[in-house]
């Protein structure tokens, strides 16, 4: 017998489990909205972004202009996670498309991170854009708005395409931009309103998007938009290891550095008239002002004793200021061809010389130091090949890699300052160690084949990684590691960042090298620089961390992220450490001694390779400045030709080594390839222009491969018709004695 009153109940509970499934948020399945690209140094073009969402497993597809960064894919992960977070068990019960149509040039990927999380929550809430309503900005996983370019250039196209209210990052109003020829600083919120109509509004995070959204835009009162200020968080001192003493020494004197070098760079700004480039001088009043907001940091970070963090910023500085002094003081540098750059160069080519002999006198006791140069020597030859190969066509590009070559020198000077000493026993990289280099290297590259595209990508890691094999190409097995577990822990870090990073992970980390690196045994101790250098600059993300988690949970996020991948760099080169101290604090060194002449002499033809270690007596060769007879001189010189020809030969089989391994990559990264296809992880026309790159070059491969077949196989019949012929001339031979003989 039907029963109303029960009918009514089932279908009132079906009705309920339809609107609070899952499934039921995405009641707009096509959504879009208009952003903005930077199409040139002072104009912007209108794009459109369009989302499908639909009932699936989770898979981020994209149809993007190929222009486009694949940085692009790694804001829309971070948009759909950012999205989650709002909406709630959306992020694997959908499949989400994007797409991106637009007639620029190029489109800033990351920009368009915060429209897509708008868009998606948007859908997701049955509630559609209005037309008048754009935005800018980054977006991190946890829905924090981050900083990007062409502000002004975007809300100006904006503007022009009845746009009505453009959100931009927090700390962004001020602009500094070229208005009739003058160059200077707006409030852009202010002269968007006066002098276009448009409201722009500072968002700090997805909530405060969502906010102004809500709103009718007539209801917006300019006059009462706050002017949002960053959140920052203010250091405690910290206690820093007798370690650090050194790089006390050296952050003092590089504020002071720069802060007279910014002088002369805003001096030579006033007086040039040379520079007839609006959108030039518009870049180098923004390089100016990004030194001073860095030497300001720099200052505060070297008052609480954050050595790492402030030198970084007041290297930051020195390197910006230094390109627009170099500008200022020669235009012509920026030049298609320019005689001051090309001359420059070869001064840079000199530099890296005399500081990689000089790297050769370091000290035993100062080991450390002397790693920490070298690497920087490597980056900044790495910086040089790029310019002497001409690989850089845009011109302000070209200066900024010679600036931070030489930026680089600079500081591996000062290192190797720290590093030589009046010792007798010289640091000398050891042969023990190349094997573990190789290994740290390869281990690196197994990693990379199996990440993601936008991590196998990653700038950072792809140079850290190319220095490890610049460093084992030299002989420099201890630096290579360094560089390698660098390379190692951005991959971990990336792979952390997309998995959600667990706060109980990161904790464990963090209290790990609290007990190691900041114990009162080890404030005293001289060991452990470079871990200890980078844990400190985690300690100060960390404490920020803690600082923002109750009242701003997105910033404490972010800076948890940044802590933890600064740890993961401080956890690999602390286990680098540990091998490389134990390996020469506790070698018996007294016994075989290399001679070397006198220790100023650097232009000594020193040989990296004189190294050798017995690992069962622990018995290492270093240098000494201590004088001998000629027959130690003779056995000195054997030694180094031995040693040299068993380079050589080591270098044909790492080369034999190298060729295999690069055919297997290259087939590795094809099949990478075709995974993500199928996993809609890349475009189709990304797929089909990075698949016939792997695919040509495996083809000259393949032809090389082929090329020495062919050789052996010459090779081989002309011994085959050698062998014949000199059977011949025997048999000849033969019968013409006996003919000989019957006579």
């Amino acid at each position: 017998m039907f029963n109303r009153k029960y009918f009514l109940s089932f279908l009132i509970l079906v009705i309920s489990m339809i609107f609070i499934s899952p499934f039921s948020y995405a009641l707009i399945e096509h959504g879009s909205m208009k952003i903005f690209a930077v199409s040139g140094p002072d104009s912007a073009m209108e794009a459109t972004l369009n989302i499908e969402i639909h009932p699936g497993t989770g898979k981020v597809l994209a149809n993007i202009d190929s222009l486009v960064g694949n940085t692009t894919q790694e804001s829309q992960k971070n948009a759909v996670n950012a999205t989650d977070l709002v909406i709630g068990n959306t992020k694997t019960k959908y499949d989400y498309i994007f797409e991106i149509n637009s007639g620029a040039y190029s489109i800033d990927g990351p920009s368009a991170g915060a429209a897509m999380a708008l868009l998606m929550v948007s859908m997701f809430k049955d509630k559609n854009i209005a037309e008048e309503v754009s935005m800018t900005g980054t977006i991190s996983q946890e829905g924090y708005v981050g900083d990007v370019g062409g502000i002004y250039q975007k809300a100006k196209k904006a503007s022009e395409v009845g746009i009505k209210l453009f959100m931009i990052p927090a700390g962004n109003r001020e602009q500094v931009v070229t208005i009739d020829g003058n160059v200077e600083k707006i409030d852009l919120v202010e002269y968007a309103y006066d002098n276009w109509g448009l409201k722009v509004v500072e968002v700090q995070n997805l909530t405060d998007v969502l906010n102004y959204v809500s709103k009718n835009i007539d209801d917006i009162n300019i006059s009462y938009i706050p002017i949002v200020k960053q959140e920052t968080y203010q250091p405690d001192r910290l206690d820093y290891s007798i370690a650090l003493a050194p790089m006390r020494n050296i952050t003092a004197k590089y504020v002071i550095n720069a802060e007279e070098n910014l002088e002369i760079a805003k001096a030579n700004l006033n007086q040039s008239a040379l520079i007839k480039d609006k959108s030039i001088q518009e870049n180098i009043f923004s390089i100016i002002e990004s030194a001073e907001t860095a030497i300001n940091e720099a200052k505060i970070y070297s008052a609480n004793n954050y050595l790492y963090s402030a030198a970084n910023n007041s290297f930051i500085a020195i390197v910006n200021v230094t390109i627009v002094n170099e500008i200022l003081n020669n235009p012509s540098i920026l030049g298609e061809t320019s005689t001051v750059l090309d001359e420059k160069i070869k001064e840079l080519e000199e530099t890296i010389t005399l500081a990689e002999k000089r790297s050769t006198l370091c000290s035993l006791e100062k080991i450390e130091w002397c790693i920490g140069a070298r690497q920087r020597i490597t980056w900044a030859e790495q910086k040089f090949n790029i310019l002497k190969e001409g690989k850089t066509n845009e011109a302000l590009t070209r200066v900024s890699d010679y600036s931070y070559a030489i930026g680089w020198i600079k500081i591996a000077n000062d290192f190797l300052d720290v590093g030589i000493t009046d010792s007798n026993y010289k640091f000398v990289e050891s042969n023990s160690f190349k094997a573990d280099a190789q290994k740290k290297i390869i281990d690196v590259e197994n990693k990379l084949i199996l990440a993601s595209l936008e991590v196998s990508n990653d700038p950072d890691l792809l140079r850290r990684l190319d220095a490890a094999k610049i460093n084992y190409e030299k002989g420099w097995y201890v630096t290579s590691m360094y560089d390698s577990v660098t390379s190692m822990a951005i991959i971990i870090t990336r792979e952390e960042n997309e998995e959600t990073l667990d706060a109980n992970v990161f904790q464990i980390k963090y209290d790990n090298l609290i007990n190691e690196l900041r114990s009162i045994n080890e404030l005293n101790s001289d060991n452990h620089v470079w871990s200890k250098m980078y844990f400190d600059h985690a300690v100060y993300f960390y404490k920020s961390y803690e600082s923002f988690l109750a009242n701003n949970e997105t910033k404490a996020k972010g800076d948890m992220q940044i802590s933890n991948s600064i740890i993961n760099m401080a956890l690999g080169i602390f286990e680098v450490e540990n091998k490389v101290l134990a390996y020469y604090n506790n070698a018996d060194y007294s016994d075989i001694i290399v001679v070397i002449g006198d220790r100023n002499d650097v232009n000594l033809p020193i040989s990296q390779n004189t190294i050798i270690k017995n690992a069962d007596d622990q018995k290492v060769y270093v240098y000494t400045n201590e004088k001998t007879n000629n027959s130690s001189n003779l056995l000195y010189y054997v030694l180094v030709v031995g040693l040299f020809i068993i380079v050589i030969v080591g270098i044909v089989e790492i080369e034999r080594f190298r060729r295999k391994e690069k055919k297997v990559f290259v087939q590795k990264q094809i099949a990478h390839l075709d995974e993500m296809l199928l996993e809609g992880k890349i475009s189709s026309f990304t797929y089909k222009e990075m698949r016939n790159k792997y695919l040509e070059e495996l083809k000259k491969i393949k032809e090389k491969e082929l090329k020495k077949e062919k050789q052996k196989v010459d090779l081989k019949i002309k011994r085959e018709h050698l062998l014949v012929y000199k059977e011949d001339k025997k048999k000849q031979n033969t019968k013409d004695k006996k003919k000989l003989i019957k006579k």
